[in-house]
């Protein structure tokens, strides 16, 4: 018995022993710390953005990028995070790191997402008979919605940049006029520009 008890009590130094050397280990590691640096940090939507946290010290990672969408996860520090932000605005990018002991630091970066410059751009061609001109908007540039084209003498025709068919042809009358012709164009965040052109007919 005494035997039995001696080697029991052996069992228990040991692993005291053990629990305690791996409690100091754990105790002794260093701190988790979060690093967050991003490229770009600013321009235009959409914007695709690179997070880098491969600085950071930890087990696991959250990064929440600040626009409501799912955050990033993982203990995978070294691939960088790619991120687009679809509209404009500005954003706080959140990195948690947590360690094995449930510590936690975090660090964060500032994202600022334009808007996408929208411009109108209008080319005019003389057509056969040459009261008749050719109206091409097609070269116009952003994430453009809706359009308004302006003939100059009281007819217009508007309508989804998606369903406009380029070029678009209007006749004059007959006499001796000069006509401005406005585009106008408008994208899908409400900003909005314009081109104008001034035709002329030739005498009947």
């Amino acid at each position: 018995m005494k035997m039995r008890w001696g080697k029991w009590l052996i069992f228990w130094v040991l692993a005291a022993v053990l629990t305690v050397g791996l409690s100091a280990c754990l105790f002794f590691l260093p701190l988790p710390k979060a690093v967050l640096e991003a490229s770009p940090q600013a321009g235009v939507a959409p914007l695709e953005v690179t997070f880098d946290i491969s600085a950071s010290r930890g087990q696991v990672y959250t990064l929440d990028f600040g626009d409501g969408s799912a955050p990033a996860t993982g203990a995978d520090f070294a691939t960088p995070i790619l991120h687009t932000y679809g509209d404009p605005g500005t954003y706080e990018a959140t990195l948690t790191v947590e360690d094995a002991r449930g510590n936690t630091d975090t660090a964060t970066v500032t994202i600022d997402v334009g808007f996408p410059p929208v411009k109108a751009i209008l080319e005019v061609a003389v057509q056969t008979p040459p009261y008749t001109f050719a109206f091409d908007g097609s070269s116009s540039e952003g994430l453009i919605d809706t359009y308004v084209l302006d003939f100059g003498d009281g007819n217009f025709v508007a309508g989804d940049w998606d369903t406009a068919s380029w070029p678009i042809y209007h006749t004059y009358p007959s006499q001796t006029a000069s006509y401005t012709v406005t585009l106008w164009v408008q994208d899908i965040y409400g900003n909005d520009d314009q081109d104008k052109k001034v035709v002329e007919t030739p005498a009947p």
